[in-house]
């Protein structure tokens, strides 16, 4: 089922906005993202974030925080068609930039597991919402395009299994026979991008097409809140609890450093956008 603009979910919400950037616009980002020497000076300074999950998608292109070296990027996210159209969604200027990622997927690649983010963010008392924004038509399943699911009901997925792929398969079958709602991005093309907030769960099949499927991810937060990093999870299964520990060190010296357990977010390394929403979407801070 493609994704439709405004999906509202039991989990949280999710949708596409078309033409968001020009294509011309998009071409620029792509140029950029792509250049070598942005290339090399991320990958002189790998994060450890970056190479915790470098451990598992080997192929991947992952680099994050891209803004801290490019003004470029930097203007693009904070006051330009992402930073707006993170306003309107959230209808607030409260909203601030946690970072930014690449996940440029050459043919082979593995799949992304099926996950929600808010877990894995070291924060309480924040909305968060993440922007995917296909830099190459995603033009069938082939091209490893970004997948939802739904329940019929609100809740926080305890998923077992790590990122296995038998795993994936497990929850998608499983998804499948308890008729949940799948939605796919498949046929979103350069200048669209599809929207998720914390809770929503998503993931992506491996890349089986015959050429790199380029994705360029936002990750916007709303309000103020606290660092968390250890939450309670005493319900979660073993490999669950071990992961969000990771990412959440990781986010933590790659998006908080400096900052400690209980001190206010976001902090110096977290701008704010330069943006007033100007009209309404379906995505609340809450």
């Amino acid at each position: 089922m493609a994704l439709a603009t405004n999906d509202r979910t039991g989990d949280g919400w999710q949708g596409i906005v078309r033409s968001f950037c020009s294509r011309s616009k998009l071409a620029l980002i792509t140029e950029h993202l792509t250049d070598s020497s942005l290339a090399s000076n991320s990958k002189a300074s790998e994060t450890a974030l970056e190479t915790s999950v470098h451990e598992f998608g080997r192929h991947w292109d992952f680099r994050e925080n891209l803004w801290e070296s490019s003004p470029f990027l930097e203007q693009w996210l904070l006051e330009e068609e992402p930073a707006q159209l993170a306003a309107d969604l959230f209808s607030s200027d409260k909203v601030w930039l946690l970072r930014d990622q690449t996940y440029f997927k050459p043919p082979g690649s593995e799949h992304t597991p099926w996950h929600q983010d808010a877990p894995f963010i070291p924060v309480e008392g924040c909305s968060f919402l993440t922007l995917w924004i296909p830099l190459t038509p995603i033009v069938s399943s082939c091209d490893a395009p970004l997948e939802y699911w739904q329940a019929s009901y609100p809740c926080c997925h305890l998923l077992d299994g790590g990122a296995s792929k038998r795993s994936y398969r497990r929850y998608e079958q499983e998804w499948q026979e308890q008729n949940w709602t799948h939605l796919t991005t498949e046929g979103l093309l350069p200048g669209d991008c599809s929207y998720h907030d914390g809770w929503t769960l998503h993931g992506s099949k491996g890349h089986t097409g015959t050429k790199d499927r380029l994705a360029f991810v936002a990750v916007y937060g709303c309000g103020e809140g606290l660092l968390r990093l250890c939450p309670v999870m005493n319900l979660a299964p073993t490999s669950l609890r071990s992961q969000v520990q990771l990412l959440r060190q990781g986010l933590h010296r790659s998006c908080f450093e400096g900052l400690e357990e209980g001190d206010p977010v976001p902090g110096h390394h977290n701008p704010w956008i330069r943006c007033e929403p100007k009209q309404e979407h379906h995505i609340h801070s809450r």
